[in-house]
């Protein structure tokens, strides 16, 4: 299942704060590992299923399970970052899928936004 890039980088956002957490809760974790096999368990899912942004722009992934979530999650791993750009981990993908975003919104959505600025002005006037 393709994500957009928005609830991507939200999963990526809430897997990477889970990470740090747990190493502040179990010293005995490394960090590192987390961030490149990370622990998926039932606070990202909790997080995850029931973010604003998931209502609003994935309503299908609300009703999510945990053994989804984990797939989605191996499957955004094993996608990978385009041209092989270094090591693939939590943050690299994260940083992968914000830029691909803010390409997004720079090519469609703020255009779209602008035309109807420009829209409304006209009608106002």
């Amino acid at each position: 299942m393709d994500l957009k890039n928005n609830i991507a980088l939200l999963l990526l956002q809430i897997i990477f704060y889970r990470q740090q957490e747990l190493c502040h809760l179990d010293k005995s974790l490394d960090s590192d590992t987390l961030m490149t096999d990370p622990i998926i368990d039932d606070a990202i899912l909790h997080k995850f299923r029931n973010h604003k942004l998931v209502e609003l722009h994935a309503a299908d992934l609300s009703g999510i399970r945990l053994r989804i979530l984990k797939n989605l999650v191996k499957e955004l791993f094993e996608k990978g970052l385009p041209d092989d750009e270094g090591p693939v981990n939590v943050v690299s993908l994260a940083n992968f899928y914000y830029s691909q975003r803010i390409r997004e919104l720079e090519s469609e959505e703020l255009p779209k936004i602008r035309n109807e600025l420009i829209r409304d002005l006209h009608d106002a006037q």
